[in-house]
């Protein structure tokens, strides 16, 4: 056995790097590898889906890039994308993004959801268990909803007008507790999912007041039991929720990434930071991110915007923006919006909070970028470029590497374990994946805003899998080379 190691390896390695030529090489671009720290002009070299070259010496290829006063950097990995469609994807792409995933709330029926994006997708793509959607159906009242919504969308897709209606019958179940005795049920669903290739458990309990704090702890169990990372909008805003999801973690060992904790720390985001390098000092795997602006977004028929919110939050009906118009809201108008549903931005941060949370070597970005929609949240088309040309190049906040690190290997990191794909994400380096983001240091920036998408600039080229998807600045149209990334109990 292992002479046969030794002897496919040696073939692996030939087959990359023996012969001679390359598909793309990227000439004189400033290399830069958040793990290693490298930081130098090099010429890259790529084969197929990867890198098989970084060196000073020349190389020829079939597509040459002059990368000339340009950053060659690892893709960012956007850990928290909820705009899943390829048209967010551009968007996404247009900001450096090679990897999207839906970690926060999760996708359900993923298995046929990753089928339906094979071949399909702009960008790598992939998602946890939702178990704010799948608790329901350990509900015995709401388990006849199961076949309605595999009927669905096996009948019309993910988009059919029919699911959209069951997950609005669902969505009362948010507001009901789970009873111990449907708890094996839950377990078993959450296996379920697993087994078709989730990567952790997406935990939004801060939209499902129901859940109980039994329940909270057994999700925690079984996370922590299948060593798979729970992603949590934790309950509520403030410490008390951020403290109930650190001491579920601790008490049970699994792995926890607490999404934006800009929006749900707001004024203690200083205290969430400290609370998330103590649990890391002291051996616990919890990690964290934050997003470059100072307002939220989300469905206003949400809990979020229960009976208590302006107290809450510290905001009021003209904080809110109507993401259909771009309208701020009255008494009068949030009363009929949240009756029909729809999407706000939520104006409720201060700048020197975000300051903070980018500042702190723990947290990585993460966009929260929204479905698509021309007035949708900046994040959705600017995240990475606002933090790159704002608070680096603009601000000096942090440094280059240090931001290119939050992007890449950090959040690589956060997905090793379950996902293997991602040992090879991430990375700059001989026989990494070929995601890879050239920008222009010098005018990266974002041009969306509260008003309306726009692409960001400074983005050059884009390869997903060693596939230009942007190309000189423009998207190159017809090619879908992401891939799904698969968690590890992939049946």
């Amino acid at each position: 056995m292992k002479v046969f190691k030794v002897v496919f390896l040696l073939i692996l390695s030939l087959s990359l790097f023996g012969q001679e030529g390359h598909d793309i090489v990227i000439l004189n671009g400033r290399v830069m590898d958040p793990e290693t720290g490298f930081d130098g002009v090099r010429n890259v070299g790529i084969r197929g889906d990867r890198i098989i070259e970084i060196t000073q010496d020349d190389l020829t290829g079939t597509r040459i890039i002059d990368a000339t006063g340009l950053v060659v950097s690892p893709g960012f990995i956007d850990l928290h994308v909820h705009g899943m469609t390829n048209k967010a994807h551009e968007y996404q792409m247009r900001d450096g993004v090679t990897t999207a995933l839906e970690l926060e709330s999760g996708v359900r029926f993923i298995e046929k959801w990753m089928q339906s994006k094979k071949g399909a997708s702009l960008v790598n793509f992939g998602a946890t268990v939702p178990h704010g959607q799948l608790r329901a159906l350990a509900m015995e009242e709401y388990r006849h909803y199961f076949s309605q919504a595999k009927e669905a969308i096996e009948d019309e897709g993910f988009d059919s007008p029919r699911l959209a209606k069951i997950q609005i019958n669902m969505g009362r179940a948010g507001y009901r507790s789970l009873a111990e005795e449907d708890f094996p049920r839950l377990r078993e669903i959450l296996s379920e999912e697993l087994s078709a290739g989730a990567l952790g458990v997406g935990v939004p309990v801060g939209y499902y007041p129901g859940a109980t704090a039994a329940e909270m702890l057994q999700v925690y169990k079984f996370a922590a039991a299948k060593q798979v990372p729970i992603f949590s909008h934790t309950r509520g805003f403030g410490l008390p929720g951020i403290n109930e999801a650190i001491a579920n973690a601790t008490a049970t060992g699994a792995p926890l990434h607490i999404v934006h904790a800009n929006s749900l720390s707001l004024s203690e985001i200083q205290v969430t930071l400290d609370l998330v390098r103590a649990a890391q000092d002291n051996g616990l795997d919890i990690t964290t991110e934050v997003y470059p602006y100072t307002a939220a977004s989300t469905s206003l028929q949400s809990a979020l915007f229960d009976d208590g919110w302006q107290e809450e939050l510290g905001i009021s009906y003209g904080d809110l923006q109507w993401e259909a118009t771009g309208e701020r809201l009255t008494e009068e108008t949030f009363k009929e919006r949240r009756e029909s549903g729809g999407v706000v931005i939520i104006h409720m941060m201060k700048p020197e909070w975000i300051v903070k949370g980018i500042a702190d070597d723990r947290t990585m970005i993460g966009s929260d970028g929204m479905p698509y929609h021309p007035k949708a949240h900046p994040r959705t088309a600017g995240t990475f470029s606002r933090v790159l040309g704002k608070y680096v190049r603009e601000e000096g906040v942090i440094d280059l590497m240090t931001a290119l690190a939050k992007m890449t290997i950090m959040p690589a990191r956060r997905l090793q374990d379950v996902a293997p794909v991602m040992h090879h994400k991430g990375r700059l380096q001989v026989g990494a994946d070929a995601d890879i983001t050239i920008f222009n240091p010098d005018t990266i920036i974002d041009k969306a805003d509260f008003m309306g998408l726009q692409f960001s600039e400074g983005i050059e080229f884009v390869l997903v899998n060693g596939t230009m998807v942007v190309d000189g600045g423009e998207t190159v149209q017809n090619v879908f080379p992401g891939r799904a990334v698969v968690g590890k109990y992939k049946r």
